[in-house]
């Protein structure tokens, strides 16, 4: 089976969360199907994929640069690989790419819902960015006729945004961990602490500002305790209030901020670390929750989108109102007055991450394949 996996993959080892850690995650395991004849087309530059270099088929298309020549660029990769199927991680850019004569071969698996996403940006110029792609996105996704939704919630919003009972051939299926993941344990040896962590990019969506706002209320109650945040400030506006906010709380003793990590930094950073929060206002199905469970973490996130798909709240980890940092001091308080009542959450967590695993992922991912064809 001749496969063409499309998507924007990382610029370099420092593998971001998300669609970049699913597209290196399938890529990895794809390569060891002997069935599979691989080509990536990549829509971004960068050194990452040197490591693929004499394993698969290479090609790069820049969109960014002309549409019109990428879309040409596109044909031509088609037309000489011949493929089974071409499949596009994340809708936009690379739907651009879509053409009637690749209908029945293409298949677009959707993660962010940019309708969604565009309410949480900072700037004009982004909200009106955003506010363009979601057009183009729901353009496009009315033309596919094979579609992947990484979770109920994105697939009911699909059906609701396109007023259709979903005539097209899809399966939902989640996204995959890193088998790195599922090597890396919690240190359950090692005394309790009360540390905890975040990763992701930084931005007001992923709101980091609601989990220091709970913890300035937990240093008032004389709890002790250390943030690590790993990832980059995607938003210069939210990084200055970020600073500020830890400032005026001050907090700084308190949160180290690690920078980007790749997915074996990740692991060993995190291993003496056991509570994983994630606080954000949208997300479809989040990958580093799935990452933290497969190593056994306790995750405290806000219930939105599909979290409550992956989270039971009080029996597999805690769930919170989006922005609700009150409600957020009380479940890390609980947490923290009583560190040994959590391993039966995490041992849960653990046992539900099972459906993350890469192997599971991709027989569901080619079994869609097989379909198709």
């Amino acid at each position: 089976m001749k496969v063409i996996l499309v998507g924007d993959y990382p610029k370099d080892d420092k593998i971001q969360t998300g669609v970049q850690g699913v597209l290196v995650s399938l890529t990895d395991e794809l390569l060891r199907h002997d069935e599979i004849d691989l080509i990536i087309v990549s829509l971004s530059e960068g050194t990452f994929l040197e490591k693929y270099h004499g394993k698969c088929t290479i090609r790069k298309v820049n969109l960014r640069s002309s549409i019109l020549k990428a879309r040409r660029e596109f044909r031509s990769i088609v037309l000489d690989e011949d493929p089974d199927i071409i499949h596009l991680q994340g809708v936009v850019p690379g739907c651009l790419l879509y053409s009637r004569k690749f209908k029945d071969m293409f298949v677009v698996t959707q993660h962010a819902i940019l309708r969604k996403e565009r309410l949480w940006q900072v700037s004009l110029f982004r909200k009106i960015k955003f506010f363009i792609k979601g057009i183009v996105e729901r353009y496009y996704l009315s033309k596919i006729q094979n579609i992947i939704f990484i979770s109920d919630y994105n697939k009911e919003l699909y059906k609701r945004g396109l007023n259709t009972h979903i005539s097209v051939y899809h399966a939902t299926i989640p996204n995959p961990v890193n088998r790195l993941f599922e090597t890396g344990e919690q240190n359950t040896k090692s005394p309790w602490n009360s540390e905890l962590y975040f990763v992701g990019e930084l931005k007001k969506r992923k709101g980091l500002h609601v989990l220091i706002q709970a913890l300035a209320q937990l240093k008032e109650g004389n709890y002790n305790f250390k943030l690590h945040v790993i990832g980059g400030f995607k938003e210069m506006a939210y990084k200055k209030y970020i600073n500020a906010l830890i400032e005026e709380k001050e907090l700084a003793a308190e949160i180290h901020f690690c920078g980007w990590k790749d997915t074996s930094e990740i692991i060993t950073y995190t291993k003496e670390i056991p509570i994983f929060v994630l606080p954000s206002f949208q997300e479809t199905l989040p990958l580093s929750v799935a990452e933290a469970m497969t190593l056994g973490k306790l995750v405290i996130a806000s219930d939105v989108g599909g979290t409550d798909e992956m989270i039971k709240d009080g029996r597999s980890g805690y769930l919170f109102k989006p922005g609700d940092f009150e409600g957020l001091t009380e479940i890390l308080s609980v947490v923290f007055n009583n560190m040994e009542a959590q391993k039966v959450l995490m041992s849960a967590a653990k046992k539900e991450s099972s459906k993350y695993s890469i192997e599971t992922i991709v027989e569901q991912t080619l079994n869609f394949y097989r379909t198709i064809i």
